[in-house]
């Protein structure tokens, strides 16, 4: 039982650390973001959402040992034995997202709406994400986690 119970204090400790770590990064780089947003006219909330969900905004392995906080995907590398884009900073990386959004068929029709919703669903309808329904539900998820 206090073995149980010592799994479940560090589980919550780690869980801590890592939203406190996601926190950090996300006011680290919200003046970038926000910049980002005005040139492409897409939701600060959005991005950092996406971010959120594909690499807890920096806290994944691959985002902190490739600098990819979005899980944008490339050409095989077999020197680095993976598929995903390595960035020289993590900014480039988001420079990058927001250019794959420019490139779809929906960004002309959201640029400038403010709604990370409409973006999300959006998304979601142009099959962003394998499923769907579960990731408008983590969005909706780090929508709460963004002051």
């Amino acid at each position: 039982m206090k073995l149980i119970f010592f799994f479940i204090v560090l589980f919550f400790q780690l869980s801590a650390q890592a939203f406190q770590g996601t926190q950090e990064k996300i006011q680290r780089y919200k003046p970038f973001i926000d910049s980002l947003s005005q040139v492409y006219g897409i939701p600060p909330k959005l991005i950092i959402g996406v971010g959120i969900c594909e690499s807890g905004f920096g806290q994944s392995k691959q985002s902190i040992k490739q600098n990819n906080y979005f899980g944008l995907r490339g050409k095989y590398s077999r020197k680095k034995k993976s598929s995903f884009k390595h960035y020289a900073r993590p900014e480039d990386s988001m420079v990058d997202f927001c250019e794959v959004l420019a490139s779809k068929k929906y960004y002309l029709m959201l640029k400038g709406n403010p709604d990370a919703m409409k973006w999300t669903r959006a998304m979601a309808k142009a099959h962003y994400a394998a499923n769907a329904k579960r990731w408008i539900r983590l969005m909706k998820k780090s929508f709460t986690l963004i002051n």
